[in-house]
């Protein structure tokens, strides 16, 4: 397989379009949880999904929990959160007094649907996170389950969630045909420029 041929500039540039577009749904995750919560973009990877296991950005080989969807609208695919299984519960216990499960299915589909509101706003079309689950089990075997073909891209993102002096290390993966990638690296250009 060939390797993505995406620049530095390329990568800043997504870098800084994944922070902002994490903080889209900063005001959703505040109401979830009662308080402020601050999402800050500290890594960024893009790989070929058969690679991932080797060269993927993630949280962990062990068994964690996540939230997986579909990307719908003018670049399809999917997106999901992950946090250490003990995290996910403290962050899920901040938001609500009620079934912690679907609090963190709720606060991974208020986060992911802000990527997706991100996403449909540089791509001039409407784009929604939809579908949103509980998964948990490996990183590497949630992205396999999409179905997805071996050189779907996969953009990681390791990110720090602050909220009520509890920091969460959180993990996103977009997972886009590589036919999308130069619609959506050309929007970035435009959108720099």
């Amino acid at each position: 397989m060939t390797p993505l041929k995406i620049s530095t500039e390329q990568m800043i540039a997504l870098h800084s379009f994944l922070a902002e577009a994490a903080a889209v749904g900063e005001d959703s995750l505040a109401e979830i949880t009662g308080c402020e919560t601050e999402v800050e973009v500290q890594e960024i990877r893009a790989t070929a999904l058969s690679e991932f296991g080797e060269r993927g950005l993630c949280l962990s080989d062990d068994l964690i929990a996540g939230v997986m969807g579909r990307l719908e609208g003018p670049m399809p695919g999917s997106l999901n959160l992950v946090l250490e299984p003990e995290e996910a519960l403290l962050w899920a216990r901040l938001g609500s007094d009620g079934d912690p499960l679907k609090t963190f299915v709720s606060l991974g589909e208020a986060l992911l649907g802000g990527v997706a509101t991100a996403i449909g706003g540089i791509l001039g079309k409407e784009s929604s996170f939809e579908g949103a689950s509980l998964v948990e089990e490996s990183e590497l075997a949630m992205l396999v389950k999409t179905h997805a073909p071996s050189d779907t891209i996969v953009f990681s993102a390791r990110m720090r969630i602050d909220a009520r002096d509890e920091v969460f290390t959180a993990f996103s993966h977009l997972l886009i045909e590589p036919k999308y990638l130069a619609q959506l690296l050309s929007a970035l250009s435009a959108a720099v420029h």
